[in-house]
């Protein structure tokens, strides 16, 4: 009976080491590794967030250029430009030259010194300033050009600050340029002496002409009355300015009609004209004329003509080196709606109107 009781509890051994397993420690942590896993995750997604959030620390310094504007309801964007400092600081140079220009001081205004305790110019003074200037820029066109330049007030004691009273400077000695040229192709021996100081001295040459202004204006009226027409052009005039000093370089092409036994020829020369000027008197009454003139060619060319354009067009309107030019008379010419036109001879305008 004993042995048979021994085996019911060998059964029992044997099923309780059979169910074990189920309830082992080694399957609780195999159902942690899983937890753990689940752990991991959430902290390595914060690292990866962090990153992009960082990113933006470079952009953060040069923000995008743009500005945001509500108006009337409405949401603009403007670019902001970045700041030019040399721009400014040449507007603000500019801003202070205007400021000075609105102002008569006895000084000119520069950007170390301003003085706030300006005065405003007298407006008849700026009248009279703009008027000479018009006056000496229009002298060869008006029926006065026979009397000297108009005088321009200059230099010391100037009102202007010195780059406008350069500018006045300059557009006077330009004026004189012009008014040589247009002495010379009218003829105007009054015109050409205003252009140059009484003790002036001109030299072309030996085998042209070296002398004083009156020889000069004597020897080229003669030379031009043997000429039927000439057409004198300034262009690229340079000019130094030293003081009540001044130094000039003036581009010419001059175009001469001569008539000749062997029949007519056009003679074109190209040079400069290299100016010593002086103000005389230095200073606010002084006037610029030419004190010594140099004539240097850079090229010459000779062509038979034939004058075919003026005897297929005697009525065109043609020159006169005299007053009897068309330019004495602008001030006389019909404006406005009460003007006529001029009487034609009862032709048609076409192509065959002028003859080539």
């Amino acid at each position: 009976m004993a042995l048979t009781k021994k085996k019911p509890a060998a059964k029992a051994a044997v099923k309780s080491v059979a169910k074990k397993p189920a309830a082992k420690v080694p399957a609780t942590k195999m159902a942690a590794k899983p937890a753990a896993k689940a752990v991991m995750k959430p902290v390595a997604k914060p690292v990866a967030k962090v990153e992009p959030k960082a990113a933006p620390k470079p952009a953060a310094k040069n923000p995008p250029l743009k500005n945001t504007v509500q108006t009337g309801g409405r949401t603009i964007v403007k670019p902001i430009l970045p700041v030019n400092k040399e721009k400014e600081n040449a507007l603000r140079e500019a801003a202070k030259i205007a400021e000075a220009l609105s102002t008569k001081v006895d000084k000119p205004i520069t950007s170390s010194e301003r003085k706030k305790d300006l005065s405003p110019i007298d407006p008849k003074e700026a009248a009279k300033a703009i008027k000479q200037i018009k006056a000496s820029f229009f002298s060869s066109l008006s029926g006065g050009t026979t009397s000297s330049p108009t005088t321009v007030t200059s230099s010391a004691n100037s009102p202007f600050p010195p780059r406008i009273q350069a500018l006045i400077d300059k557009q006077e000695i330009v004026d004189l340029m012009y008014s040589y040229a247009r002495g010379i192709d009218r003829s105007e021996e009054n015109l050409l002496r205003s252009v140059f100081h009484p003790d002036a001295s001109i030299d072309f040459g030996p085998g042209v002409f070296q002398g004083s202004v009156s020889e000069y204006i004597l020897w080229a009226l003669d030379v031009r009355s043997h000429m039927k027409a000439t057409h004198h052009m300034i262009a690229n005039v340079r000019v130094d300015l030293r003081g009540d000093t001044a130094l000039c370089e003036s581009y010419f092409m001059n175009w001469h009609r001569l008539d000749k036994s062997t029949g007519k020829e056009d003679f074109f020369v190209g040079g400069r004209y290299l100016d010593k000027l002086e103000r005389r008197p230095g200073g606010a009454s002084g006037v610029w004329k030419i004190a010594h003139r140099k004539q240097a060619k850079d090229w010459t060319r000779t062509t038979p003509v034939a004058e075919l354009f003026y005897h297929l067009n005697p009525d065109a309107l043609w020159a006169h080196h005299s007053r009897n030019d068309l330019s004495y008379s602008i001030e006389n010419f019909p404006t406005g709606n009460n003007a006529k036109a001029p009487a034609f001879l009862g032709k048609r305008y076409d192509a065959k109107s002028m003859k080539v």
